[in-house]
Order: structure tokens, then sequence, then C-alpha cells
């Protein structure tokens, strides 16, 4: 048994994660995440990240919690604050799971853009705002991986 607890950790939504974000680094438990949380993404990952999920700039903006202005000043190298990265890979991971059990991106955004029963009748893109958020839209994945639907 393991020190490092994998604490739901999927090696296809890991690479998924880093496709999303055009990173190449290994991620081989949580700490690794915590580690690349802190160091930072730059833009570049970012922006990369926007465009494979199909996110403007005000929507990825909404996300980080950024202003798009800040965003558009930011050097293509520069480093995002801790916060700012964990919600990149956050959005990130929870894509790259939705592909992983909707079996494809694009059957994944459209499930994010239209409204949910599960969900108070909210589109679940609209949920991204918070860790809450970011929790009930894991979880509903989960159910839905089970064949659990409301």
């Amino acid at each position: 048994m393991s020190a490092v607890s994998p604490l739901d950790f999927d090696s296809f939504e890991n690479k998924g994660l880093l496709r999303y974000l055009n990173i190449d680094i290994p991620l081989r438990n949580m700490y690794d995440f915590i580690e690349l949380s802190r160091n930072g993404i730059d833009k570049k990952a970012l922006l990369h990240l926007a465009k494979t999920i199909g996110f403007d700039l005000k929507e990825l903006a909404h996300v980080l919690h950024m202003s798009e202005r800040t965003i558009q000043r930011y050097d293509l190298n520069k480093k995002l604050s801790t916060e700012a990265s964990a919600k990149a890979l956050q959005l990130a991971k929870l894509y790259a799971k939705g592909e992983n059990i909707f079996g494809d991106l694009i059957r994944f955004k459209n499930w994010m853009d239209h409204p949910s029963v599960a969900l108070a009748m909210k589109k679940p893109k609209e949920l991204l705002d918070t860790t809450f958020g970011f929790q009930l839209l894991n979880e509903e994945l989960v159910r839905i991986e089970h064949g659990i639907f409301a």
C-alpha cells in the first residue's frame, strides 16, 4: 500500500488534463497537483485549455475569478496565481473526467451547456465559479458513470 493516497486518481483523466493544458509533466498523485498549482500554470497553457474546452475569455475569467483584462495583460509565459492555477487544473480535470464518462468531448461539452433536472435546471457550466459547484458536478458525473440518473 502506498503512503500517498491516490484520492480519486485516474490515469486516463490526468492524461486528458495534461493534453488540455498542453503540458508534459508527471502527475502521479494529488501532491503533484498541489505542487503544480503552487508553481502556477502559464497563460499559454490556460489559453490552450480554453480553446480545447470551448471557453471564451469571459467564461474563463468568471471561473478563475479574474478580470478578462487581467488575463489579456499577462504575457504568454507568465504564471497564474496559485488559486487561478488550481481552478484551471480543476476545470481541466473535470472536462477530462467528462470526456472519459461521455466517451467524447463534444458530447460532454453539449451536456455542460444544457440545463439539468439534477442540477435544479441550471446549466452545469454555470456552476463552475465555486468549489462547491465543481464538487456537485463531479458527484453528478459519478452518478452518470454508474447509471444513476435524477
